[in-house]
């Protein structure tokens, strides 16, 4: 490997992800955003998020797999109840899951 190579590399590596930018702002003026696709890529998005939290929470493989599937699973149940018992207020609803979470774990350590 020549002393060029990594600067080449780097450059490549610029490029390739300068490239969809530039062309995203070029486009972005032209594109209209209240359209069938647009919603379909929005709905689709949303699909994956929800698809991965479930994971997280049912088959998880990080430190969160330590932590009995019961307590998560009343951890996210009081996340959701505040969720909607606050008008639909994401950030209590995530606060209280993430502390109900905390305090099982403490509990259960104890």
């Amino acid at each position: 490997m020549s002393a060029t190579s990594p600067w080449l590399l780097l450059a490549v590596a610029i490029v390739a992800a300068a490239l969809p930018r530039a062309a995203g702002v070029i486009l972005s003026g032209r594109v209209e955003p209240e359209t069938p696709l647009f919603d379909w890529f929005a709905c689709v998005g949303q699909a994956l998020v929800g698809g991965l939290m479930v994971r997280a929470i049912l088959l998880p493989s990080s430190a969160l797999s330590t932590v009995p599937e019961l307590d998560r699973l009343l951890a996210v149940g009081a996340g959701f109840a505040v969720f909607f018992l606050t008008g639909r207020r994401l950030l209590t609803g995530t606060l209280v899951g993430v502390a109900a979470l905390a305090l099982a774990v403490y509990l259960r350590a104890s």
